[in-house]
């Protein structure tokens, strides 16, 4: 049986992972690391949660030197939070090495980061967009970045990043090692492995094999499409999942379907772009952390979540081809553990359910509420929360049920009608749920504010999203009421409701965070912050 040491990684990254819990690679690490580590450039096809970070980390961070403060090594990400992950993943592997490590993504004050830049941070860890701007600010140089990875690059493709992806490239030395990894290889992104890589070696993990192995796999029928919503809700209150991700394919259509689902007893939030950025990242951290049990939000950020508490995974609407049902279902089933894939389909669809089948070589047998009940049960959720398994994020915490959407644009809204089959389940004890919206709260212009000081900063690993998430748990405030959050060396300031705001000094005051207890206080007016 193949061991980290057999892969020929250095003694620092050995204890790293063994202090992780790591025993042993998975498929993906034991063929990518020693290519990566005799220096070739590399396609690895595979989807997340194979353990493709540590894949291509482990070697970035071998051949990083510590002593030399130039950005040495770029990880582009198609998304913040994917980007933030990844970031989380490989300052765990680096520690023992002394490797820094710097985020770099949009929704976050670009001078926080330009700072971090300027103190040194041997690898670079960014959305696209963000390192376009870095770059034309003269803030980034790439002249030294010897090793970079494409992360999700047919996202980027779909997100139509590919023509920046090739200029930051260009900006790289040519003779840097390239790894690029991509659930699928669309023409687009194999041209471009063909023109900006040199002789890359192909490592494919068949995502198929991975999904089928872990995932039963489910369809539901309804006569029309405004069925859907009820039939959704028969599901999730027959399935009671632990958490799951529903996908949806319009930004509006989550926000109409959390409306629908929040009418009939469950509680919901969604998560799409149009959100502020306060607001993502707190769902996000209530989800991450699972205190959020229904989730909306997009294709794009289930495929950059790696979360491996996640029961059930529901097509809400089918997916709009075989290889984004399998990106979908694998969200679920996770290291080896169960889930449940279900799939709504009208009967127009029917034919694309097939193709879905011949594709993953299954059948997607008929979803039954009898059957529900014994696949699932309260102990789940207990099963699952062992997250020292997880492949590329340690110590990661479990999650809470979700809904996903796909793209953007409109969408029918949907209509509530009977169900023509099948029984009815027990209505659960209705959940006490605050105003639903669709855009980002208007707060009025005399609402007073407090400025709050936490004592931690950059010096002690704190990012804007960790003070959001302390902020958000310790209080009860949604992330939108958490505004102008600026993480500076030694401390970080944040505003919030006044009147919420001694009650977030007792009750977050003392939380650990990075490792660091957080102390808080009201910053009185007038007065300025201290120093950092």
């Amino acid at each position: 049986m193949t061991t980290f040491a057999d892969l020929g990684l250095t003694q620092p990254l050995l204890d790293a992972l063994s202090h992780l819990g790591y025993e042993r690679p998975t498929p993906i690490q034991e063929q990518a690391i020693p290519a990566l580590r005799a220096g070739r450039d590399m396609i690895g096809q595979a989807q997340t949660g194979t353990g493709k970070t540590a894949a291509f980390g482990l070697p970035l961070l071998e051949f990083v030197d510590p002593g030399e403060q130039e950005v040495q090594a770029l990880v582009l990400t198609p998304t913040r939070e994917l980007c933030i992950q990844v970031t989380q993943a490989l300052r765990a592997y680096g520690e023992r090495r002394g490797v820094q490590i710097v985020a770099v993504f949009g929704g976050a004050p670009i001078r926080g980061q330009v700072a971090q830049l300027k103190e040194g941070g041997q690898v670079v860890v960014g959305t696209v967009g963000r390192v376009m701007d870095l770059m034309g600010r003269h803030e980034l140089v790439l002249s030294d970045a010897r090793y970079v990875v494409l992360d999700e690059a047919d996202e980027m493709l779909d997100l139509g990043f590919l023509e920046d992806v090739e200029t930051i490239l260009s900006r790289c030395p040519s003779g840097r090692q390239t790894s690029l990894f991509s659930a699928t290889m669309p023409p687009p992104i194999a041209k471009l492995a063909e023109k900006r890589m040199l002789d890359p070696v192909t490592i494919k993990v068949r995502a198929a094999t991975l999904a089928i192995d872990t995932v039963e796999q489910l369809h539901v029928e309804v006569t029309s499409e405004r069925e859907k919503p009820d039939a959704l809700a028969r599901v999730l209150k027959a399935e009671r999942p632990d958490q799951a991700i529903v996908f949806v394919r319009t930004k509006i259509g989550t926000d109409r379907l959390a409306r629908a689902l929040s009418d009939k007893g469950l509680r919901v939030k969604a998560l799409h772009g149009d959100m502020s950025q306060g607001s993502r990242d707190g769902v996000m951290i209530a989800f991450k952390e699972g205190r959020q049990p229904l989730l909306i939000a997009t294709d794009i950020a289930a495929r950059g979540l790696d979360i491996s508490g996640v029961t059930h995974v529901v097509n809400y609407d089918v997916p709009t081809s075989p290889d984004v049902y399998v990106h979908r279902i694998g969200r679920t089933g996770r290291v080896g553990r169960s889930g449940r894939a279900i799939t709504l389909i009208s009967p127009r669809q029917r034919r694309e359910l097939e193709a879905i089948e011949r594709h993953a070589g299954t059948e997607i047998a008929a979803w039954s509420p009898e059957a529900a009940g014994a696949a699932t049960g309260n102990g789940g959720a207990r099963a699952l929360r062992d997250h020292h398994n997880h492949p590329d994020l340690p110590g990661s915490p479990d999650v809470g049920l979700a809904v996903a959407v796909e793209a953007d644009g409109d969408g029918a809204p949907p209509e509530p009608a009977k169900l023509t089959a099948g029984g009815s389940a027990a209505e659960p004890r209705r959940q006490p749920r605050r105003p639903r919206h669709t855009k980002p709260r208007r707060r009025p212009e005399d609402s007073p504010r407090a400025r709050l000081v936490i004592g931690a900063g950059r010096a002690h690993g704190l990012e804007p999203a960790d003070v959001v998430g302390a902020l958000v748990e310790g209080s009860g405030l949604e992330g939108e009421d958490i505004e102008h959050v600026r993480v500076l060396e030694r401390f970080s300031l944040a505003e919030m409701p006044a009147e919420r705001a001694t009650e977030a000094v007792e009750r977050v005051g003392g939380r650990r965070v990075k490792g660091r207890d957080l102390r808080l206080q009201v910053l009185a007016n007038g007065a300025p912050p201290p120093s950092s």
